[in-house]
């Protein structure tokens, strides 16, 4: 079991909380999954407040309905992200109208609401997880659509958000408009600088760094020598305390057909440095597949090649090809670590484990 998931149960008291606190150690977030709880003490929630209030990072999941108004009508759920049960998944009333790697995508005939159905290699905690960030990340001041109810229904899970009718990922808008790439690209960068020069709060949101670093440490494919070989290049990253994203793409931008572009999928939202953020759309544009792009963004990889040039330029400020390629140079060795990340999360793609060996592990 991850050791960063801690499963109370029985009814909560301030002593079973100071025990709970007590575990919760070092800087990244912690899960209180409360599957098993049935109620919760006032004197708990205090020793829980007082805990958020030192620093402590942790949401809590699967709580009851009971156990959600506690939280909520004492006041303590405006300083703690608390998730309930799942509910159980009908997708009776969705129609299905799109899919990635991670999930399917549905809207609901009330035309409200759009639905994300995750498939089995997503787990609840990520899903949990992911519903937590885009609440925070609203409270941030960021844009992005309102999320609502989690459901379950065996090894699947499911988000249901708001459904913005007449909106377009940034990809889409390409390849239905492919003489808008350039400036489409360009408004990219521009966001993701803005992002990226944005403080985050660090006691809300996770160090990627650190994130990066499990990764390396869980990953089979490398010796121990070549691990410490890519440690040293993590352990050199500058500190940063600005956001991230976690999943950096076009398809991760929409647009309202009234004109506001809003952020989605924040399920790795975080802080760090802004090239592990880069790094994820260095790899999508310049390191695919012709079949995982168009299957991915509606795009070719010429395209794509093109769409990485105006947002190197733009965003790095590097308007000849040799700024660019230096700018390549810096991000080819995040690019490489990211690809750990991602393996690990997920799964290697072919060449990739070869290719980080190349960057990190000459």
């Amino acid at each position: 079991m991850n050791d960063r998931i801690l499963c109370p149960a029985g009814i909560l008291d301030a002593g079973a909380a100071g025990c709970l606190v007590a575990r919760m150690k070092g800087p990244e977030p912690y899960v209180l999954d409360f599957s098993d709880v049935d109620a919760i003490h006032f004197a708990a929630l205090r020793k829980l407040l007082e805990a958020r209030r030192q620093g402590c990072r942790f949401s809590v999941i699967n709580a009851s309905d009971a156990v959600v108004d506690r939280f909520t009508d004492s006041g303590v759920g405006g300083f703690i992200d608390v998730c309930r049960r799942p509910r159980p998944l009908d997708a009776s009333q969705y129609e299905e109208f799109g899919a990635s790697y991670l999930s399917k995508s549905y809207n609901c005939a009330d035309g409200d609401a759009m639905m994300k159905i995750y498939g089995a290699n997503v787990s609840q905690e990520a899903v949990a997880r992911e519903k937590a960030v885009a609440r925070a990340v609203l409270r941030f001041g960021l844009p992005t659509p309102l999320v609502g109810t989690l459901y379950a229904d065996g090894d699947r899970t499911a988000l249901d958000f708001e459904r913005i009718p007449g909106k377009r990922s940034f990809s889409r808008i390409i390849s239905e408009e492919p003489q808008r790439l350039e400036e489409i690209s360009r408004c990219f960068a521009r966001m993701c600088r803005h992002l990226h020069e944005t403080p985050c709060d660090t006691a809300l949101f996770g160090d990627r760094v650190l994130a990066h670093r499990q990764a390396v440490l869980l990953c089979r494919e490398l010796s121990d020598e070549e691990k410490a070989a890519v440690l040293r290049f993590v352990d050199g990253i500058p500190a940063a305390t600005t956001c991230v994203h976690g999943d950096l793409q076009m398809s991760n931008i929409i647009r309202t057909p009234e004109g506001e572009d809003l952020w989605i999928d924040l399920g790795d939202f975080g802080y760090g440095h802004p090239l592990l953020d880069v790094a994820m759309w260095y790899f999508l544009t310049k390191l695919n597949t012709e079949e995982r792009a168009r299957d991915l963004f509606h795009l070719g990889l010429d395209e794509l090649a093109r769409a990485w040039e105006f947002f190197a330029e733009e965003y790095a400020d590097a308007p000849s090809p040799a700024d660019r390629q230096a700018f390549e140079r810096q991000v080819l060795p995040y690019a490489a670590l990211h690809m750990i990340y991602l393996g690990v999360s997920y799964r290697f793609q072919p060449g990739m484990i070869e290719f980080v060996k190349s960057i990190l592990c000459p």
